[in-house]
């Protein structure tokens, strides 16, 4: 009997260690108490405002309140490029809000977050099935003709946040032509190389500028209609059924972590129509 009876106390007591409650792991209550580790990304607003060639207003009046970034020699070197780049800051003039504000007038909006990617392109023209250009690309250099097939355009994007909240924007032109090519590329740690398909790229580097934005500024970069056959005609101009226009993009840019809001509106919004240009050319397809 007492055999009997130590068995049965010795199996409820298993029991009792199976089902009943547990004391929790050590560690898991470390983890649970160690704070949410918060990337600090950038967030970078675009948007192309879309007016008609020469347009008195986006290819004049507007340069007047923009204030021109970069050494003079860069800025000299833009201008016989065709390029204008600078910073508006503030509301700027009341027609530039209500172009930003117009669902007919831009084109393109967008809004990314720059957090594990550390670039992007932003297409600023139609697609040319090919597009020739004189390019200079040093002071005391020639221009040089350059003919490009299939090019798309774009002006590369480069964010980084500085320590005191602003974001310093890299921008360069950039055009990708031609189909797909196969390339060698050496893998991070450069022990093998590795095959890619990518699509050529010509990237003017020498015409690039880093411009520092806070949170209500705006970095306005377009062409000056002054200057045809220049790389600013084909990185900023449309077409729409045969009807020329031009354009400026429009970029903002603040840290993705929680803050007051800017005094200005965004930008970009996933609301708005494609421009009058736009649906104009898409309904000649």
């Amino acid at each position: 009997m007492r055999a009997t009876a130590l068995l049965a106390a010795l199996t409820c007591a298993a029991l009792a260690g199976c089902f009943g409650p547990r004391k929790a792991d050590v560690s898991t209550i470390v983890r649970s108490l160690t704070p949410p580790v918060v990337f600090e990304g950038v967030i970078v607003e675009s948007v192309l405002i879309e007016q008609p060639i020469a347009d008195a207003f986006l290819d004049h009046d507007l340069w007047a309140e923009v204030s021109p970034i970069g050494v003079p020699e860069t800025q000299v070197l833009l201008d016989e490029n065709g390029l204008r780049i600078g910073i508006i800051t503030g509301s700027g003039p009341q027609k530039f809000q209500t172009l930003l504000a117009s669902e007919t007038d831009t084109v393109s909006p967008q809004r990314t977050t720059f957090q594990l990617r550390k670039e992007t392109v932003i297409p600023t023209a139609t697609p040319n099935g090919a597009c020739k250009f004189d390019l200079r690309t040093d002071l005391g250099a020639k221009a040089n003709p350059v003919e490009l097939k299939q090019a798309r355009c774009g002006v590369l994007v480069r964010p980084q946040l500085t320590a005191n909240g602003q974001v310093k924007v890299w921008c360069e032109p950039q055009i990708q032509y031609g189909d797909r090519q196969q390339w060698l590329r050496p893998n991070e740690d450069a022990t093998k190389f590795a095959q890619h398909n990518e699509v050529p790229v010509e990237k003017y580097t020498t015409l690039g500028c880093e411009a520092t934005l806070g949170a209500d500024d705006y970095l306005v970069i377009g062409w000056d209609a002054d200057a045809p056959d220049t790389l600013g005609s084909v990185l900023f101009s449309a077409d729409a059924g045969g009807r020329p226009r031009q354009r400026v993009l429009v970029i903002r840019a603040r840290s993705a972590k929680p803050l007051a809001p800017p005094d200005l509106p965004p930008i970009a919004g996933s609301s708005k129509r494609p421009s009058v240009a736009t649906q104009a050319a898409a309904s000649l397809k």
